[in-house]
């Protein structure tokens, strides 16, 4: 394994338990948004698949599935703008 920091010319970093459960905790919090996002894709995927099936039985209907999939597409793509300019879930509910 190769040596990052050489304690023997310089202190090692500060390093306590409430760092190390931060971390953690972001690592939970991206595990969490990219499970939302794949939840998202699979609705909007279903939405889709739905409105194919309607279309044969009421082209209004399929054509209502295939508008609520692309506004709620277009409204998660805005949300997740604004959650990465923020800066992440640590800023993004703060102000």
């Amino acid at each position: 394994m190769r040596q990052t920091l050489d304690f023997e010319r310089f202190d090692p970093p500060v390093l306590n338990e409430r760092m190390l459960r931060r971390k953690l905790e972001e690592r939970q919090e991206r595990r969490y948004v990219v499970l939302l996002a794949i939840a998202g894709a699979l609705l909007e995927t279903a939405l889709v698949l739905l409105g194919l099936l309607y279309w044969t039985i009421s082209p209004a209907l399929g054509l209502g599935c295939f508008c609520f999939a692309l506004i709620s597409t277009a409204g998660g793509g805005a949300v997740a703008i604004v959650f990465v300019q923020k800066g992440g879930a640590n800023d993004a509910f703060s102000s």
